[in-house]
């Protein structure tokens, strides 16, 4: 493995100047460890020891001044600066593909403020999110915002990405969660947008922030609604014939007002996997669980002896197995449904959910399956090794669009997929005028070359599907490397406000350069 030379020695000293002597490392191993996300490019480079991009330096500021004089060493000496808050994303976004300084947040970790009166709390950028989150139940509230990568992601960085939670039905995205912020500019100055709900006048500048994967400056600190803890949580899970029978029930729940913390339909393959795994192990997510390719090849045999005697076989046939799970094992799609809050109020959502899912045919499968999701919600994030360990490649694709167009979307996206990959898919993230389809793929290559040739292949081919039906090619992972090709053809002629707006406050493409389709 070849590793680029470090900053140079008098950079060094400068940024010591800043931070001190312990926030600063040009070792090979913390350059390493901030060169990386959880994209499964990356992934695969760093597996074989041929990383394709290095930080210069790695930097741990405290404080907002310190970020405003590190930005503004690095314009006067034209070196990037990267944003990095946990290395969970899975889009390339903290990637240091020009090098330069990596501007690690993590040291910013405090909650600053919690208002009782106004429902906020105010906290730096680098806080942990199950931190964060647990903090805030020890005083007995909730901020409601729960990606499946809490532990090992940070509120800035979901700011930054545009993040969606679990519960984004009830409480929103992060975009609906953040009132207001800090952040400092690629000039180095520090500005702060307020946190008065309602009472702005003229262009919303938390909206062009927020989503901006560190391309338009730094977020530092943020203030954001929280919730009181919930007193009452109540579970159901009902099984629908179908996927458009199944998004019809999530369709109408949602436009009669009732608000589900989770409401996750499962597609039929998806649904089927799930009923392979044991009562304790299930999390009702399917192979959206990284399971091993074994336990495939295991359902396999279950519903066809003798179809396939080797897990590689199997994976160098993904749409013949697939089409022979969906013939042999039609199980219909599991809906899981969670309602939480006053007691009064959760009971009475649950129970006309319960009515509605009901009379469009849905068969009540009682509170377990929606128990055993809220039970292993998270273990998603930390199985995907299994995939590569086996030898193959998985990644998730996270689409969204209006009612009207949702099924095409689902349709089209894999009938461009299924050739190329093993493909299922879950409803997640839905709102009065749409929802969100949650795809993950696994396939294989004969080595990691083609493997990223591949993996290249799928990506083009769902998000060529995705434009074509007019939907949106990412709802809550954001874009960085993986979705920049697409910025604009979703955007057309707006990019050309954004590039102005970039070119205008980061002449010299100081802050996270080539992200977003910039």
């Amino acid at each position: 493995m070849k590793i680029p030379a470090p900053a140079a020695p008098e950079t060094i000293q400068e940024l010591i100047g800043i931070v001190g002597e312990d926030n600063v490392s040009a070792s090979m191993v913390n350059r390493l460890m901030n060169s990386r996300d959880m994209f499964p490019v990356s992934l695969m480079h760093h597996a074989e020891g041929r990383p394709k991009y290095f930080a210069d330096v790695v930097v741990w500021p405290e404080n907002a001044e310190q970020i405003s004089q590190i930005i503004k060493l690095a314009r006067k000496l034209r070196i990037p600066v990267i944003p990095f808050g946990a290395g969970s994303g899975v889009c390339g976004g903290a990637l240091p593909i020009h090098g330069g300084i990596s501007l690690d947040l993590k040291k910013m970790n405090r909650i600053l403020d919690v208002s009782a009166d106004d429902l906020t709390v105010t906290a730096q950028a680098g806080i942990m999110g199950q931190t964060f989150e647990m903090e805030l139940n020890r005083r007995g509230y909730t901020l409601g915002h729960f990606p499946s990568s809490i532990y090992c992601s940070t509120l800035g960085g979901w700011a930054a990405a545009r993040s969606a939670g679990q519960l984004s039905s009830k409480y929103g995205k992060i975009e609906d969660i953040v009132m207001g912020f800090e952040f400092v500019q690629p000039d180095g100055r520090i500005t702060q947008i307020s946190p008065v709900s309602g009472y702005d006048s003229g262009p919303d500048w938390k909206q062009v922030l927020i989503g901006s994967e560190g391309t338009l400056g730094v977020i530092t600190k943020l203030t954001c609604r929280m919730h009181p803890f919930p007193e009452s949580r109540k579970y159901v899970a009902f099984k629908f014939p179908d996927a458009p029978a199944g998004t019809q029930a999530m369709r109408l729940i949602m436009q009669n007002g009732l608000r589900p913390a989770a409401m996750r339909l499962y597609d039929e393959l998806d649904t089927m996997l799930v009923g392979s795994k044991g009562a304790e192990e299930s999390a009702g997510v399917g192979l959206t669980d990284f399971i091993p390719l074994t336990q495939i090849e295991t359902r396999l045999r279950t519903l066809a002896p003798g179809f396939i005697n080797k897990a590689q076989r199997f994976v160098a046939r993904w749409s013949e197995a697939a089409n022979l799970l969906e013939r042999l094992g039609k199980e219909g799609c599991l809906l899981i449904l969670m309602f939480e809050g006053d007691e009064e109020i959760a009971d009475y959502e649950y129970e006309a959910a319960v009515r509605l899912c009901e009379k469009l045919g849905g068969r009540n499968c009682g509170p377990d399956p929606a128990l055993k999701w809220f039970k292993n919600r998270y273990h998603v994030s930390y199985k995907m090794s299994k995939v590569f360990y086996n030898g193959a490649f998985v990644d998730t694709i996270e689409v969204a669009s209006t009612w009207k167009k949702l099924m095409p979307l689902y349709n089209e996206v894999r009938e461009a997929i299924r050739p190329r990959a093993f493909l299922m898919a879950h409803f997640s993230h839905a709102y009065e005028d749409g929802c969100s389809i949650y795809f993950t793929f696994v396939s294989s290559a004969k080595d990691s070359v083609e493997a990223e040739k591949a993996h290249r292949k799928i990506w083009r081919l769902a998000m060529e599907a995705t434009l074509r039906v007019g939907g949106t090619v990412s709802h809550h992972h954001g874009i960085g490397l993986s979705k920049a090709d697409y910025m604009v053809e979703q955007h057309g002629d707006l990019m050309s406000i954004f590039r102005a707006v970039k070119d205008s406050g980061d002449p010299d493409n100081v802050m996270n350069p080539g992200k977003l389709g910039l």
